[in-house]
């Protein structure tokens, strides 16, 4: 029997299912001050509010709800969640841009210094990088206001810094360009809810925004335990259909996804009767696949650590890590519209190696809805690595002998970190909302797609 979705309310991201708090939520940004209010204005915070409310009630009654339906008959366990994903659009073309962007040099190297910074992060997973964007995006536009002359280019700025940030590291882009439309796309709301007259300066709607990117922020936490419990009830679920109850089984992953790392750990917290065995691919060049190990052992409980037994292999060993896994855990920089999912070099091989040797296994993706993207983008720009991060680990001597012809070109080191998983071999997609299948994915996809160009054009 599947589990039910948990779709609390979810302001950051997909749909507002809490009316009330929307508002209250809104109404926090035109009456931040707790103090004692006049009777005159407590009447016209009332009065606002319920305006709110009737409003955001008309726009959810003419939303449509999205059925998720099952991918692929496997057993119980691969049933999919049904959820409800809406983003609301809301956009209006502005004026072209004026000079504020050559008056705010602070605007322009805060933004210039935020790029290198995420072109240059090797350690930090996609969900990470998305955070950090999302916080520079709130400063950005902070720093923004002291020149824009008015909302419109305000706006512009807002969106302008958003595109270079999402441009920053192609083949991790997906979930900071979901992250930053969506929290672009509340900012304008809240912004047309409370300048209806349109006469507040770019500094209170500076303050609202960044406001509301806080929220925004604390929101997607909440969204990352519920992935995290969402994954540990699946978990629960296949150890009793698959495993008959058994307390023993063996998960094959690699590189370092804190989606997986955070998923682990609460597994382990919450199926105290389960023994794990955690076989990790080492994940060169940059051996990620150990620094996970370490991050999960340094953070689990003393009775966590009793039940969790680890095996680092090397990438070359993968058929021989496959064969007594039950399940291999893919993190995911991005997942197409179609299902195939982009992670780490060496994931491919876990999934086709696991499908050849042991037909009762399955392999799942373990992402953020955020790693989803539009139709039409799934490639993306390909990243290519110097090739001292394959030599560093090759001994003095060879690397003297081979660096002349690396460099004459009559000898190639192999430079990509990403590659794509067909969605043939992905046997579900543990998200946020519950486990989604390819037409849930398609779904979110398509709304990605729509807000990107009403956003970004």
């Amino acid at each position: 029997m599947a589990v039910p979705p948990r779709s609390s309310s979810l302001m950051a991201t997909i749909g507002y299912h809490n009316m009330d708090s929307y508002a209250q939520n809104a109404m926090a940004l035109k009456f931040p001050e707790s103090l004692e209010a006049s009777i005159e204005e407590q009447n016209e915070k009332n009065c606002r509010w319920s305006r709110m409310k009737r409003r955001i009630g008309r726009s959810l009654a003419s939303r449509s709800n999205i059925s998720v339906s099952s991918f692929k008959a496997l057993s119980p366990i691969s049933e999919t969640d049904s959820a409800k994903h809406s983003i609301r659009v809301a956009y209006t073309s502005s004026a072209a841009p004026s000079a504020a962007w050559d008056n705010n040099k602070e605007y322009t190297q805060q933004l210039s210094q935020a790029v290198s910074g995420l072109k240059n992060d090797f350690v930090s997973g996609a969900r990470e990088m998305a955070d950090s964007a999302l916080s520079t995006l709130s400063s950005l536009i902070v720093t923004a206001a002291s020149t824009a002359e008015n909302k419109s280019e305000l706006w512009q700025m807002a969106v302008s810094a958003a595109k270079e940030l999402c441009a920053a590291r192609p083949s991790m882009n997906a979930a900071i360009t979901s992250c930053l439309l969506r929290a672009l796309d509340e900012v304008l709301q809240l912004w047309d809810m409370l300048d209806e007259k349109r006469s507040k300066a770019p500094e209170d709607l500076a303050a609202m925004a960044r406001r509301q990117l806080v929220r925004i922020i604390e929101k997607r936490k909440e969204a990352g335990i519920r992935l995290s419990e969402n994954f540990a009830e699946r978990l629960r679920a296949y150890c009793r259909q698959r495993l008959n109850n058994t307390h023993n089984l063996t998960i094959l992953t690699l590189s370092n996804s804190s989606t997986i790392r955070h998923s682990i750990i609460t597994t382990l917290s919450t199926l105290r009767f389960l023994c794990l065995t955690l076989v990790i691919l080492e994940s060169r060049p940059r051996f990620e696949g150990a620094s996970m190990a370490s991050h999960i052992l340094s953070s689990c409980s003393a009775d966590a650590r009793a039940r969790l037994h680890i095996r680092i292999l090397p990438d070359c060993a993968v058929a021989t890590a496959a064969r007594d896994a039950q399940l291999v855990l893919l993190g995911a920089d991005r997942i197409s519209a179609s299902g195939d999912v982009s992670n780490k070099i060496g994931s491919l091989a876990a999934a086709v190696c696991i499908k050849s040797l042991n037909a009762k296994a399955q392999v799942v993706a373990v992402s953020d809805a955020d790693k989803i993207v539009a139709k039409g983008v799934e490639e993306g720009q390909k990243e290519a690595h110097p090739d001292s991060e394959m030599m560093e680990a090759w001994g003095d001597e060879t690397r003297r002998k081979l660096q002349g012809r690396i460099d004459n070109g009559s000898v190639e080191v192999f430079g990509e970190w990403f590659e794509w998983v067909p969605a043939e071999y992905v046997d579900g997609y543990v998200t946020e909302y519950g486990t989604l299948d390819a037409k849930g994915v398609e779904s979110i996809a398509g709304e990605v797609g729509e807000l990107k160009e009403k956003i970004f054009g």
